[in-house]
Formats: structure tokens, sequence, C-alpha cells
């Protein structure tokens, strides 16, 4: 079984290295929605309403952002990286505090991500990568973060 191809032939070294951020962004974005979708099956709505309201919200922004990520590579010619077939939870979610907590940790290393991957990006890949960069940011603040200069940093 081969490899699929991550850049189309002839494709300058900026390129290449904007495809590859933008496939590494939809590689984070699979991991979120199968994380989150697992939070969301261990929270109750009766006993924490305003979490599964943000859970919900950014289970929704992440599916998204992945099929944003995915339809930006299909449009280049290339195959979309597929989700992994398993990934590790974070430790510390038996309460909905600790959902809460490991939400935000996972926004925050989100941000963190598209904060090291949108300098390698170049035109609509940037800009694509900066929006996703804004939401993931935005919703720390919906999870109870204090509104910092730099997000993710």
């Amino acid at each position: 079984m081969t490899e699929p191809r991550t850049t189309k032939p002839g494709t300058t070294t900026a390129d290449s290295s904007s495809t590859e951020a933008v496939q590494a962004a939809l590689a984070v974005e699979h991991s979120a929605i199968y994380v989150l979708g697992t939070f969301g099956g261990r929270t109750s709505s009766a006993e924490d309403p305003e979490l599964v309201g943000a859970l919900e919200e950014a289970y929704e922004d992440h599916v998204d952002a992945r099929e944003a990520l995915a339809a930006h590579v299909v449009a280049a010619g290339i195959e979309p990286v597929a989700p992994s077939a398993v990934y590790d939870l974070p430790g510390g979610i038996g309460s909905a505090e600790g959902i809460r907590a490991a939400t935000l940790r996972i926004e925050r290393d989100i941000t963190a991500t598209y904060l090291t991957l949108t300098p390698k990006a170049i035109g609509r890949d940037r800009t694509l990568l900066v929006q996703l960069l804004c939401g993931a940011a935005a919703r720390q603040l919906d999870l109870g973060a204090k509104p910092t200069a730099f997000p993710g940093t």
C-alpha cells in the first residue's frame, strides 16, 4: 500500500510547506472532533447545560474546520490526511470540571498549533489557518479562559 501523495508534482518548496501545514491542521481537527465527541458523551445536559452547550459548539466548529480544510486540500488536487483509528484521551476527565479543564487545554493546544503552522502557509492556505486560529482563540473564552494578548503562547 502506498502513502497518499501530499503534494502535486512540480510544486515549489513554499507550496509544499503550505500544503503540509494545512494537512497538519486537518490532522489536529480530526483529533479534536474525536476527543470532544467523547467528552460530550461523558457530560450531562441536566447537570451542566453550559458545559454541554460549549462542547456542542466547539464540536460543530471543529467539524466545520475539518470540512473547510479537507475541501481546501481536495481543491488543490491533494488527498486529505485521514483520521487516525484511535486517539488518546487526556486524564482527569471523570467530572464536569475535569472535562471543562481538558477541553480548555485542547483549545489552547490547538491555538498554539495554528500559531506554529500559519507562518509556514502562503496565500489562501494562510488565510484559512488564520481564520481557524481566531476561532480556536475565541473558543477558549467560551470555556472560561481569561483574554490574553497572544492566545496559545
